[in-house]
């Protein structure tokens, strides 16, 4: 009879272990306590033992008051500081100890705060969030070829585009992973056909103690530049032989004419992750976009739509509404509006107009000689002074 329990090793727990945080978790944590060790050396101090929690909390004090950059010695912006600190909380957490909510850590995590503040002064406070594209670029995406059907590597533009844009994906998380099967072709109830994406995975927010979301859903819509038709054409020209979704387009190939149009090879992660830079640049948009700028739009987008942040949310994966904000902010399009609502309102209110010529103002020197000059009297025989000023005669009597 077989085992019902399998074996594993302590290798392979901390195999787990390991797998547990992002790549990108890893690199901040590692980053934060490279910095927090140079901090040590140059101030020739010695890392406290974990357990020591009044020692370290007093190098923590002085590490967040003192912390600057290497390349220039500028200070820190205050999401940096923030994700010092969370690097530094996740690595003495592995030793047991929690640098943000321990009680010994009070007076350096107020010492933290105090810090942001004083980088709000500074023009340090402000986080700058990728921007969505503007609705002018989205649409010279569509019209100027970058996304032209017939070839593989433009076809591969769009289907990419449109992927992170139903989706609401992040920038470069799990792209080179996707593979053909992730997506089913399906149709509702009425017959419209659509795309869902099969299968969860992590993301940087997503991981243990996460039951997944739902995700969104990519429905066709008549017309040549249909979501669902482009990428089930796409897909039909793929490597057979290769089980990912982005691969290397073949050159010299054609949409319609060649069977397979991409090579048996998975297009790197650098190219995938620069891929919106690329596009940008290659459309002439007014601005460089990212791919998380995808992400930003598909937010905006439904925001603008009236949909409520819970529903947002299930597309989008975020897991507060406060992370929903920093993308739905007022655009420049709406401010004009705003700008303009204004100025029409106060174009209807008409000054009373008059034909008589405004006096001239006196300076502050004319007055403190007029003043000056003019003696007041305490007995009742009254004084009379006349000044010309801007060919006005100015009498005083007392």
């Amino acid at each position: 009879m077989a085992e019902r329990f399998a074996s594993v090793s302590e290798d392979e727990l901390c195999r787990l272990i390991e797998e547990k945080d992002s790549k990108n978790t890893k690199r901040a944590t590692k980053a934060s306590v490279k910095v927090f060790n140079e901090y040590l050396q140059e101030k020739n101090l010695d890392e406290p033992h974990h357990d020591d929690k009044v020692t370290l909390a007093n190098v923590l004090k002085r590490f967040y008051a003192e912390a600057r950059k290497k390349d220039d010695g500028s200070p820190y912006s205050k999401s940096s500081m923030t994700s010092l600190r969370f690097g530094l909380n996740r690595h003495f957490k592995t030793k047991g100890t929690d640098i943000i909510q321990d009680p010994e850590f009070a007076e350096a995590n107020k010492v933290f705060l105090a810090k942001c503040v004083d980088l709000k002064p500074q023009g340090l406070a402000k986080v700058e969030h990728k921007p969505a594209i503007l609705e002018n670029d989205l649409r010279k995406l569509y019209e100027c070829g970058v996304f032209n059907l017939g070839d593989p590597r433009t076809l591969q533009n769009k289907v990419f585009f449109e992927i992170m844009l139903y989706f609401c994906r992040r920038g470069r998380q799990n792209l080179r992973e996707l593979k053909i099967k992730d997506f089913s072709f399906t149709k509702d109830d009425k017959g419209a056909r659509y795309v869902t994406k099969s299968g969860d995975e992590l993301t940087k927010n997503r991981r243990e103690d996460d039951e997944g979301f739902e995700g969104g859903m990519m429905f066709e819509k008549p017309g040549p530049q249909c979501p669902v038709a482009s990428l089930e054409l796409y897909i039909k020209h793929l490597n057979p032989k290769n089980e990912f979704l982005f691969q290397r387009p073949k050159k010299g190939s054609k949409i319609g004419v060649d069977g397979v149009c991409f090579d048996n090879m998975v297009v790197g992660e650098r190219t995938l992750g620069e891929k919106m830079k690329c596009i940008s640049k290659e459309a002439e948009l007014s601005k460089i976009y990212t791919n998380h700028s995808i992400r930003a739009t598909a937010v905006t987008i439904l925001d603008k739509c009236g949909y409520e942040a819970r529903h947002i949310m299930a597309v989008s994966g975020h897991k507060s509404e406060s992370s929903i904000r920093s993308y739905c902010k007022t655009d420049t399009s709406t401010k004009k509006q705003m700008s303009e609502s204004m100025a029409a309102a106060t174009s209807t209110v008409a000054l009373p107009e008059s034909n008589v010529p405004l006096s001239p103002l006196l300076s502050l020197s004319q007055e403190e000689f007029l003043m000056r000059d003019v003696s007041v009297s305490t007995s009742t025989t009254q004084v009379s002074k006349t000044y010309n000023f801007s060919n006005c005669n100015v009498i005083f009597n007392n």
